[in-house]
């Protein structure tokens, strides 16, 4: 599995989560997204959701309207 620090994890997924949102090795380990030794990210933590790609704002119609 590839091993990325949270800096590098948010800026490929172009997601914002923080130390909150997952659990970093206690280690430090190289990144493979700067080449840098740092912790990185080895749980997402429940409940948290890693991208919000899938978002649907308020100013969407709801989907069951969609198909109408």
């Amino acid at each position: 599995m590839a091993e990325f620090c949270l800096d590098c994890w948010n800026k490929l997924n172009h997601t914002h989560l923080t130390q909150e949102d997952v659990i970093l090795s206690a280690e430090l380990d190289l990144c493979e997204g700067c080449a840098q030794m740092k912790p990185t990210i080895d749980v997402f933590r429940k409940g948290k959701k890693k991208s919000k790609a899938g978002h649907r704002g308020k100013h969407r119609k709801p989907r069951s309207s969609l198909f109408l």
